[in-house]
């Protein structure tokens, strides 16, 4: 039934799929590798006439029927207060220079002093909550936790920073 099938499948160009009879082989009174080898022999020797006809219908190489895609930039983030709600703006064009004429030093010292001050859960409001550990999360996102979210350890003191 699978032989009229195999390299014949209607409105198809081309196919990949390949037909190999496993009972005949199986059947056969020989050892089970000399099988496993008939078996996978039968299912290689359709590759030369795949390729071939890959050649012939210019496939090779060839993407259809998937369009470019563009990836889009991540939201800006416009801060007026660290305890207000994010604010978010799209990027005005795929430009990636904008605000390059900052310099270096300037955004990273802006970035580490933001990363101090803010919740390293909810990512925009001020730590106000100190744990036993150490470690600081505002009071919001803190005050139901049982384990420090940063080292894993159990919360047994909390204290409000003000």
């Amino acid at each position: 039934m699978m032989r009229q099938f195999d390299d014949n499948i209607p409105a198809r160009a081309f196919d990949n799929f390949q037909f190999v009879n496993f009972t005949e082989i199986m059947s056969k009174n020989i050892p089970i590798n000399r099988k496993e080898t008939d078996f996978a022999l039968a299912a290689l020797m359709e590759i030369p006439s795949q390729y071939r006809a890959t050649l012939e219908l210019q496939l090779l190489g060839c993407k259809k029927g998937t369009p470019l895609r563009v990836c889009l930039p991540p939201p800006t983030r416009n801060r007026d207060s660290a305890y207000s709600s994010p604010r978010y703006s799209r990027a005005n064009s795929f430009d990636q220079g904008v605000g390059a004429n900052r310099s270096t030093s300037s955004v990273t010292s802006d970035a580490t002093l933001e990363d101090k001050l803010t919740c390293p859960i909810c990512l925009y409001r001020h730590k106000d909550l100190a744990f036993g550990c150490g470690h600081q999360t505002c009071y919001n996102c803190g005050k139901d936790l049982h384990l420090c979210p940063l080292c894993k350890s159990i919360i047994s003191t909390r204290i409000r920073l003000y």
